[in-house]
């Protein structure tokens, strides 16, 4: 069955977790209801980015008429498999060329494949020639790589890397006294190998992560670009065990907060909850939420934050396909609400802000309780459902699009920020908590708007 939503973001091609089976939705409206009931189905995340730890962090005859695993030579609406198809002319022609392309390449591919062989070429092409770049196979390694990139806890080098507009595979950011900071890695740098193996034409990210996770203790030869010195450079990096905290907070004056959001892996929701009440208590009246460089996560994760700030409400809306069947579903919060309703909030993005960070924002936003500041997020406004199969690959699946309580999806359109701010120079090349006051103008900017609302509480 599929296990969770995830929301994220993710330049073209990034990976997504997978799991196995029927959405538990068999179609139709669901009505209204208290957000985790079947929210925990999805994937709010594509991975455009992943921790680079670790140690870094469908039946299989599609299209084929088989029976007992051969094929057949002549054409039929049911395989073996089970699986139909339309029997018009357009749908029978197509099946006419699949055969063509299939016999060619068993007789004359310069390699003898195994009928299982091309059945697995088959799945992959079918999955991945989807429209969505957030549909997509995934072999064992990657499949178990994201489950426990989405976890919390990482054996590898401390980066978090995503595609960037040019699809180089890029860090966005280091975390702090780990192999990748020890290393002198900084954020920017751009991969161009690893122990002498091209990225160039890596299609997702999770290529990269098996190649640089490995065995604790040993090292890692990573070859870089790095644009601010337009020089390419030659480090190596320990492999270590690396647990990354994904909520910080502390107070920024005696009436502001600031929680900085990493992610939306596993348990998130409870430190969250923990971080504003510890801030509550100190005196925070509004407070900074940084979800800079936050790809996405899980969607029971953000949707209980989201629970926790705000009374009875929509949190959104999803429309998508289950077992052939469109559906529709309200995801909403109870009438309890852990902070005060005069609270606001101040919301820092970038390029690299997604999915579940864009869920998070644009919900607080369209309720007119936070000002969002920064630059404009990545734009992924869809969920997918992720199916293990049996032999420890999955599919990703796109299964439906959010909308925000204001009813905008904003699937390639991001949010543009209420206050664009971009960081000066000098800060190209550092994480975000390795900016400096001076530096971190977006912070600043948080910080000026929530002590305007001051006066008015």
């Amino acid at each position: 069955m599929p296990d969770e939503q995830q929301f994220s973001n993710s330049p073209d091609n990034r990976p997504a977790p997978i799991h196995d089976a029927t959405p538990a939705n068999n179609g139709g409206p669901v009505g209204a209801h208290r957000a985790h009931g079947s929210a925990g189905k999805y994937i709010l995340t594509a991975l455009v980015s992943i921790f680079l730890t670790f140690t870094l962090t469908v039946g299989g005859g599609i299209l084929v008429f088989l029976n007992a695993g051969n094929v057949l030579s002549g054409l039929a609406s049911t395989t073996g498999l089970g699986i139909q198809f339309a029997s018009d002319e357009k749908t029978q022609t197509a099946l006419q060329k699949f055969k063509a392309v299939y016999d060619t390449l068993d007789k004359n591919y310069y390699k003898d494949l195994s009928d299982a062989e091309m059945l697995d070429a088959m799945t992959r092409g079918l999955v991945n020639e989807m429209d969505s770049p957030y549909t997509m196979y995934l072999d064992a390694t990657q499949t178990q790589q994201i489950a426990d990139s989405m976890s919390g806890n990482y054996g590898g080098i401390g980066a978090i890397v995503a595609f960037n507009a040019s699809r180089q595979i890029e860090i966005t950011e280091i975390i702090p006294d780990s192999p990748a900071e020890e290393a002198g890695l900084m954020a920017g740098d751009i991969f161009i190998s690893v122990d002498g193996k091209s990225v160039e034409n890596m299609q997702d990210t999770t290529e990269l992560a098996v190649l640089v996770r490995g065995e604790q203790g040993t090292t890692v030869v990573l070859e870089m670009y790095r644009p601010s010195t337009n020089k390419t450079l030659t480090v190596n990096a320990v492999r270590r065990q690396i647990t990354s905290a994904s909520v910080s907070h502390h107070m920024i004056n005696d009436t502001i907060g600031y929680v900085r959001i990493s992610e939306f892996s596993n348990g998130v929701a409870e430190q969250f909850i923990l971080a504003v009440e510890d801030l509550k208590t100190k005196g925070a009246l509004n407070i900074v939420f940084d979800l800079r460089n936050n790809s996405g996560g899980l969607a029971t994760e953000v949707i209980d934050m989201l629970d926790y700030l705000l009374p009875a409400a929509e949190i959104a809306r999803i429309e998508g396909r289950n077992n052939g069947k469109s559906f529709s579903e309200d995801w909403t919060s109870k009438a309890e609400q852990g902070v005060p309703p005069t609270m606001r909030y101040a919301i820092l993005l970038n390029e690299f802000s997604a999915s579940a960070s864009e869920l998070f924002s644009g919900c607080l936003h369209d309720y007119k309780l936070a000002r969002l500041i920064g630059e404009k997020s990545y734009g992924k406004g869809s969920g997918t459902v992720t199916y293990d199969l049996a032999d420890g690959s999955s599919v990703n699946v796109t299964n439906f699009l959010y909308y925000l309580p204001g009813g905008t999806c904003i699937e390639g359109l991001g949010l543009t920020p209420d206050q664009e701010v971009k960081l000066p120079d000098s800060a190209i090349g550092k994480s975000v908590p390795q900016l400096t006051a001076a530096e971190d103008t977006q912070l600043a900017a948080g910080i000026s708007y929530l002590q305007s609302l001051t006066g008015l509480q």
